[in-house]
């Protein structure tokens, strides 16, 4: 056998191979079994104060369900993405908003007490694209009862959009 030949012949063993396993590699991708978004949980991370529980967005509403850390509070407003709204506008709420503390609804003047859970649903108004979204800021702010006014929290969320 020529030095060409027995070259050639391990070329062409070892090309098939390589050829293969890119395309087992890619049809595993395309498939979402080596898709990291396929196996990307909804979370909030960054939340100081409040304890993140679910959250759900559609295309138009977003709802956040957090706990409530140690203080009596009340909330002042949240901005999902760059939207800002006031929850309350100390008449009742906004129109953008409805707020639950423990499955009922906030009247706006009561403290939320420490431990509550509160659901936050903002829409319609917002415009979320369809599918994946990834560092998607909110930011909660409120007032402690019997301490300090216009405290923040802040988390970047992740989730998909239905």
């Amino acid at each position: 056998m020529k030095k060409g030949q027995g070259a050639m012949e391990y070329l062409m063993t070892y090309g098939w191979a390589l050829l293969v396993i890119v395309i087992v590699g890619a049809a595993l991708f395309a498939l979402g079994i080596l898709n990291p978004a396929t196996y990307q949980q909804k979370r909030c991370n960054g939340f100081q104060y409040f304890t993140y529980i679910d959250q759900a967005a559609t295309a138009t509403n977003y709802t956040l369900h957090f706990r409530n850390g140690v203080n009596d509070i009340n909330l002042s407003s949240m901005t999902v993405g760059v939207v800002t709204t006031n929850i309350f506008n100390g008449t009742g709420e906004s129109e953008n908003f409805t707020l639950t503390v423990d499955g009922n609804a906030w009247d706006g003047v009561t403290w939320i007490g420490q431990g509550k859970e509160v659901t936050i649903n903002y829409g319609p108004g917002l415009s979320l694209v369809s599918g994946a979204y990834d560092d998607l800021s909110i930011t909660v702010k409120y007032d402690v009862k019997n301490g300090i006014q216009g405290n923040t929290d802040t988390a970047t969320c992740i989730g998909t959009v239905v």
